[in-house]
């Protein structure tokens, strides 16, 4: 081997570029070892009996290699040739590859030979930059790029889109979001030194801000600043990125307002009221001030929502907001609490006598009729008062009082204030225990059924029973059902327990039964209950469990309860009664009485409401009217009962007018399942007698 062959031979071993020289048919004739290392082998050797094929094992798009060839084809010679190729593990690299072919002194190709680097990272990097473009150019978010003096480089499109600056007119300017850029004090600026001081911390800052757009629009931005390391590891550049998130801010403003207002009438809501409140009264504290809470209730709103719709409703609401914030002091607050409640807040009372001034003032306010879409509507107000420090000396129970207050003024016949009481206190505790025993008074069977007979006026024999519901509690005994029945209403617990009282019903109608005994059973239904999509069902499902026959069941509702969804209260009372269960509509003529009521509704039995029979014997009017009563249920083919008869005169009375069954003390109070039992025995006739024995 001469000179210059050793000579290339040692080029050839040595180079840092991978050489080599192929057949025509892809078949190494030659490498060296930095080709080798390039494709993952230990040598040269390994590299040329291990890769036979070039074509197939070697690039990973398999027309690489024709692309190769022809490129060479009629040069000679390719430059710059980029591909990706497979190592020996199976991963896969970029190379840049130089190569000619050699030709024969008779033109035939003879080999080819070439160069190869491995430009993988640079390919990376040149991806990585291609991406740092595009995102630079597409993001969504505003991109600045700020020189060591803290003056803008260069901005993305998206920063003019949101700011409205072209690039020409922020480049060499400290950036708008400093104060030194823009003095404005609506929109106060970051600091560039406290800016510095905080990159040199924690090495990033971020932060949000009110800035202005070039049209003078206010907008909100959230910034994001990281430094940008020079070939020294010093921050010569920095990265900003600014989001504008002023939707989010006023989202957020919108959030607090309805988490703080009644976003029907505007006016504070419970919470927010409860902090004013103990503001209040933390100062009032301090300066030895008396404080001033109303709890303000409509009487009579329920009945505009259900005759004029929720929409007449709200609009009341409003109106009433307004009227109320007339009757106060700028210094009061007025807030609502849900539904028709309202409560208001007085500081700086100075004499507990002023409030009654204030509470006329609403009172009269709210008497006055409200105009709602061209229609009359008419409420009144009760309300309750209390003070700090005398009643009580925190929010919670300042509230509570005034609340136990304004149910007092309702029991004195409604549109009255009433200031709160120790005695009031007392009802309060009971209605506590109240409710504290409610929620677990069903899973521990304290539940218990009484019956009022009912008594046939023709024959005089029972006629049937009303189931009425009683709770044993384990402190106070035996408590009435109109104690603790709006509260379970108000605590959704009527629900289980109505349907308790059905299944408990039809359980002692068959034990009756099953001693020989007729005697049918009535069951109130709850509004709840009437609204039940599946209420047939469920029925049909206690008759099937307790084994009696659906005609031994009569169940009650009232003429408020047909108000509200009329057509679906027709379809649920139509499958009752094509069960073969009775219904009877139950305080006739205290509500909405309607003689479509009783043509549309399947009734069989109409029941007069107490408050006629008291006086029928002195009262021509109420003897009349429940005459007609009678008259008109019977034209209509139904039974008539009349409630509360109390005294052997109405009984004659009634026996003369013709009505069907009573049901009164006359006959028999509430009474055990045992003692109905007892009325039922065959032979015995009803007497009018009283049960003053009998507890109820």
């Amino acid at each position: 081997m001469d000179d210059d062959q050793q000579d290339y031979r040692s080029l050839f071993d040595n180079a840092v570029e991978g050489m080599y020289r192929t057949s025509p048919d892809g078949h190494y004739l030659a490498a060296n070892d930095a080709l080798a290392r390039i494709y993952g082998y230990e040598s040269s050797h390994e590299l040329m009996s291990g890769l036979t094929d070039i074509a197939a094992s070697l690039y990973v798009d398999p027309h690489d290699r024709a692309r190769f060839q022809a490129a060479l084809t009629g040069r000679n010679a390719v430059h710059d040739f980029v591909a990706r190729v497979r190592r020996k593990d199976g991963t896969h690299i970029w190379i840049n590859e130089n190569a000619r072919a050699v030709l024969g002194p008779d033109g035939t190709l003879k080999w080819y030979e070439g160069f190869v680097q491995d430009i993988t990272e640079r390919v990376r990097a040149d991806e990585r930059l291609r991406l740092a473009a595009t995102v630079f150019d597409t993001a969504a978010e505003a991109i600045m790029v700020l020189g060591g003096d803290f003056c803008v480089t260069a901005v993305n499109p998206a920063y003019s889109a949101i700011t409205g600056f072209d690039a020409a007119e922020v480049i060499g300017a400290p950036p708008r979001f400093l104060e030194a850029s823009d003095p404005d004090p609506e929109t106060p600026r970051i600091g560039m030194e406290a800016m510095r001081r905080a990159l040199d911390v924690g090495g990033r800052w971020t932060g949000e801000q009110w800035n202005r757009r070039k049209s003078g629009e206010r907008y909100a931005e959230h910034l994001s600043v990281v430094p940008i390391p020079g070939e020294n590891g010093q921050p010569g550049r920095y990265l900003v990125v600014s989001s504008d998130i002023t939707q989010r801010k006023l989202d957020e403003e919108r959030i607090r307002y309805q988490a703080s207002y009644d976003q029907l009438t505007g006016l504070p809501n419970r919470a927010l009221f409860m902090d004013l409140l103990t503001q209040a009264l933390a100062y009032a504290d301090r300066q030895e001030e008396m404080v001033g809470l109303m709890f303000v209730d409509l009487d009579g709103f329920k009945q505009v929502n259900d005759t004029m719709g929720h929409d007449m409703g709200d609009l009341l609401l409003q109106e009433v907001a307004v009227r109320l914030k007339r009757c106060l002091r700028a210094s009061d607050t007025v807030a609502r609490l849900g539904g028709d409640e309202f409560t208001i807040l007085m500081p700086h009372l100075g004499d507990f006598r002023h409030a009654p001034v204030v509470a006329e003032r609403i009172t009269e306010r709210l008497r006055a009729p409200f105009m709602l879409d061209g229609k009359e509507a008419f409420v009144s107000a009760s309300i309750g008062i209390t003070t700090f420090p005398s009643d009580a000396i925190d929010p919670a129970t300042l509230l509570k009082n005034a609340d136990a207050a304004m149910y007092r003024a309702k029991l004195q016949g409604k549109q009255h204030f009433q200031f709160f009481t120790a005695q009031m206190n007392a009802e309060i505790e009971e209605r506590l225990t109240l409710i504290g025993g409610l929620s677990q008074a069903l899973d521990r069977e304290e539940f218990v059924l009484h019956f009022q007979p009912k008594m046939d006026l023709r024959t005089g024999l029972l006629a049937g029973a009303e189931a009425l519901l009683r709770w044993r509690h384990p402190e106070l005994g035996l408590v009435p059902s109109a104690k603790f029945i709006p509260i379970m209403e108000e605590s959704g617990l009527i629900g289980p327990v109505s349907e308790w009282v059905i299944e408990a019903a039809c359980r002692q109608h068959r034990l009756w039964r099953d001693h020989g005994l007729d005697i049918k059973v009535a069951v109130n239904l709850s509004v709840r209950q009437l609204r039940q999509p599946d209420l047939a069902k469920i029925v049909g499902a206690l008759l099937a469990k307790t084994g009696i026959d659906a005609s031994g069941l009569e169940l009650e509702i009232t003429e408020n309860m047909l108000i509200k969804d009329t057509d679906h209260a027709v379809r649920t009372l139509r499958e009752l009664n094509e069960m073969g269960i009775t219904l009877a509509l139950d305080d006739f003529g205290t509500g909405y009485s309607s003689l479509s009521y009783l043509k549309r509704f399947p009734l069989q039995t109409i029941k007069i409401d107490r408050s006629f029979i008291v006086n029928i014997a002195i009262d021509v009017d109420d003897r009349e009217i429940i005459r007609t009563i009678i008259a008109m249920g019977h034209s209509l083919r139904r039974r008539v009962l009349a409630e509360g008869v109390e005294t052997p005169q109405q009984v004659e009375i009634l026996r003369e007018m013709g009505c069907d069954e009573i049901q009164g003390y006359v006959f028999s109070p509430p009474v055990t399942a045992d003692e109905v039992a007892r009325l039922a025995q065959p032979g015995r006739v009803a007497e009018p007698i009283r049960f003053g024995d009998v507890a109820e």
